[in-house]
């Protein structure tokens, strides 16, 4: 993809010229598959995606992630 997730360097633009081949084709792949299902990239961060409209603009989704309830692995 170019840079790794959360690195707030340009090249992390999701149309930064600078990032090219394979890792372009993939940004561009995320990007248009995400865009087909209604999510709105965040142009600055290329891994950044926003449904819209939103369900649930005003809510703040803050809860414990485990290992078992991603894998059903404790």
């Amino acid at each position: 993809m170019g840079t790794g997730y959360d690195c707030f360097d340009t090249l992390s633009h999701t149309l930064d010229p600078r990032v090219q081949g394979e890792q372009r084709a993939n940004r561009l792949l995320l990007k248009s598959t995400l865009e087909n299902l209604g999510f709105v990239n965040l142009a600055e961060e290329w891994w950044h995606y926003t449904f819209k409209p939103e369900t649930h603009p005003d809510t703040y989704f803050d809860f414990p992630v485990s290992r078992r309830s991603l894998t059903g692995h404790n």
